[in-house]
C-alpha cells in the first residue's frame, strides 16, 4: 500500500486513543524517549517510516487537531463549542494558556514523527537498492516538512509577505533525539522565516525523490503549494496546483460526500483512511467524535455534537447550494443545531488535501497575478459552483474568490490559516494578535529553558 497519499492507521492506534476517558489528562511525559533498538536492516528502515505516519494520522495530528483546531480557534462567527473538554474550549474561547493539553500533544507529536523522519534519514545508509532508498528519503522529508509547516501555522506569527518574519516560529531539529540528555542543551526557537525555509526545503527534497512515484509526488506538490500560497507566493502555488490538475491522475467528485467517505477517492491526494479497526478515536478523539450529532438505524447517538455550526454561518450559504443542502444537517442525537457531514462517520475517509484546494487555490493565484495559467479563475470557481447547484458567474473578484472558498473547504481545518494569510479579523481579534497564535507548551519550556514564550503568555 503506498503509504504516502493513503495512510491506513495500525490497529494498535484504536487501543491508545480509545483506552481512557481521561486522555486529555494523559499525555506522555516530555522525558520518555523512545529507546527502540537502533535500525541494522531496511525492514528497520521501513517499519520507522510507518511508524511516523502512525504518528501524524492519530488524534494529535491530522486524526483530530490539525484539522478541527484551526476551525475552532477561528470559531467567532463560524463554529459554537459545547463540549466538556476545557482544552478545547479554551481554544474555542481564544483564552489559551500555557499548560493547555491539546496545545501539549499537538507540539509534542508534531516533534516526534519530526523525530522519527530525522531517525529514518539517518539511516539511509542501511539501504542499498537505490530505488527503495529514493522512496523512502522522500517520505522522510515529506513528513519532517509538513510537520514544520503546520507547528509554525500554530506557534508563529503569520508569515508576512515581503517582510524578514525574524519573530519566533519553532525549533528546528535536523538530527533524532535518543536519550533525554539531547533535548536540554539550550536548543532555541528558530524564527518563522527560517521555519519556513526549513519545511519548503524538506518538501522540495521529498519532491525530487519522488518522481517515480506519481501519487506521493502529488502529496508533496499539495503540501508544497499551500506552503507557498500561506506565504504569498502565488506564481509557485499556481505553478504546483495546476501541476497536479493537469497531471490527469485525479478528477472531481460528483457526489459532494465522496472524498469524505470512500478511501481512494478521485479527488484524494493525501489522505488518511480509517476503518472499524484502525481509526484515530470513537469516544474521546476522532472527528467524527466531535462534529456529528444524528441517530443511527437502530436509535444509537453517533457524535458528541461538541462543535456545531452557526445559525449565521449556515445562512450564508445560498438556499440551493448543495454544500449547505446535502453537507450540512440538522442534529438528532446528543445535541441539536447544525451539523457537518464531512466528519459523520467515525472510521470515514479523512482527505488532507484533495483537488478541490488546488482548483481554489489555482483560480486564487491566477486572479491576483492577472494570469490564466491551466484555465481562467472563473473558469476553476464555476466548475465548484456548478457542482454544488449554482449559477456561473460571468466575472469574479478576490472576495468572491475568498468566499467560495471559506465555503468550500469549510471545517476542514483551512479557516485560521486563510482568515490570517488573508489578514482578516477572526472575531474582535486582527489577524497577527498575540492571543491568535499557541503558546510553548510550559512543559517544554520547563524542560528547556532557552525556549522563549511567546508574548502574552505565562511560562508557569
Amino acid at each position: 500500500m503506498n503509504i504516502l497519499k493513503y495512510i491506513t492507521i495500525p490497529a494498535v492506534v484504536v487501543a491508545l486513543t480509545m483506552g481512557s476517558c481521561g486522555k486529555k489528562l494523559d499525555i506522555e511525559p516530555v522525558d520518555d524517549i523512545s529507546s527502540d533498538k537502533a535500525l541494522s536492516t531496511p525492514a528497520d528502515v521501513n517499519n520507522a517510516l510507518i511508524g511516523a505516519y502512525t504518528i501524524i494520522a492519530e488524534g494529535a495530528l491530522y486524526g483530530t487537531n490539525l484539522v478541527m483546531v484551526p476551525d475552532l480557534y477561528a470559531s467567532p462567527n463560524y463554529l459554537n463549542w459545547t463540549g466538556s473538554f476545557s482544552t478545547y474550549r479554551d481554544i474555542s474561547n481564544q483564552n489559551i494558556i500555557a499548560t493547555n493539553e491539546d496545545v501539549t500533544r499537538t507540539w509534542t507529536n508534531a516533534y516526534k514523527a519530526i523525530n522519527a523522519a530525522n531517525t529514518v534519514l539517518q539511516a539511509l545508509p542501511i539501504i542499498t537498492d537505490e530505488d527503495m532508498k529514493a522512496e523512502v528519503e522522500g517520505k522522510a522529508y515529506f513528513i519532517r516538512g509538513i510537520m514544520y509547516f503546520e507547528l509554525v501555522r500554530l506557534y508563529g506569527l503569520p508569515y508576512e509577505a515581503g517582510a524578514a518574519n525574524a519573530s519566533l516560529g519553532v525549533p528546528i531539529t535536523l538530527k533524532a533525539v535518543t536519550k533525554f540528555e539531547d533535548i536540554v542543551k539550550g536548543i532555541k526557537r528558530n524564527t518563522v522565516a527560517e521555519t519556513y525555509a526549513q519545511a519548503e526545503q524538506d518538501l522540495l527534497a521529498s519532491i525530487s525523490k519522488l518522481a517515480d512515484y506519481p501519487a506521493d509526488l502529488a502529496a508533496s506538490q499539495g503540501m508544497l503549494a499551500r506552503l507557498y500560497l500561506q506565504q504569498g507566493k502565488y506564481d509557485k502555488a499556481r505553478d504546483l496546483a495546476n501541476t497536479i490538475i493537469e497531471s490527469g491522475e485525479y478528477s472531481l467528485a460528483t457526489n459532494l460526500e465522496a472524498p469524505f467517505r470512500s478511501p481512494n477517492s478521485s479527488e484524494g491526494i493525501f489522505e488518511i483512511q480509517q476503518n472499524e479497526q484502525s481509526n484515530a478515536g470513537s469516544s474521546n478523539d476522532g472527528l467524527a467524535t466531535f462534529y456529528s450529532s444524528y441517530l443511527n438505524n437502530t436509535g444509537g447517538k453517533v457524535g458528541r455534537g461538541d462543535l456545531s455550526i452557526l445559525t449565521s454561518y449556515y445562512n450564508t450559504y445560498d438556499a440551493n447550494d448543495k454544500r449547505r443542502t446535502q453537507m450540512i444537517y440538522a442534529g438528532n442525537g446528543a445535541k441539536t443545531g447544525w451539523f457537518t457531514r464531512k466528519w459523520y462517520n467515525y472510521f470515514d475517509n479523512i482527505p488532507v488535501v484533495r483537488l478541490t484546494e488546488l482548483y481554489l487555490t489555482r483560480a486564487e493565484c491566477n486572479l491576483r497575478l492577472s494570469t490564466s495559467v491551466g484555465d481562467s479563475p472563473v473558469n476553476d470557481v464555476n466548475l465548484l459552483r456548478e457542482r454544488a447547484g449554482l449559477s456561473n458567474l460571468t466575472s469574479l473578484s478576490l472576495t468572491e474568490v475568498l468566499t467560495e472558498r471559506d465555503k468550500e473547504l469549510a471545517f476542514e481545518g483551512y479557516r485560521i490559516h486563510d482568515l490570517k494569510r488573508t489578514k482578516r479579523n477572526i472575531g474582535t481579534f486582527a489577524y497577527n494578535a498575540k492571543e491568535l497564535v499557541f503558546p510553548i507548551p510550559y512543559r517544554e519550556i520547563s524542560v528547556n529553558p532557552a525556549l522563549e514564550q511567546n508574548p502574552g503568555y505565562s511560562s508557569n
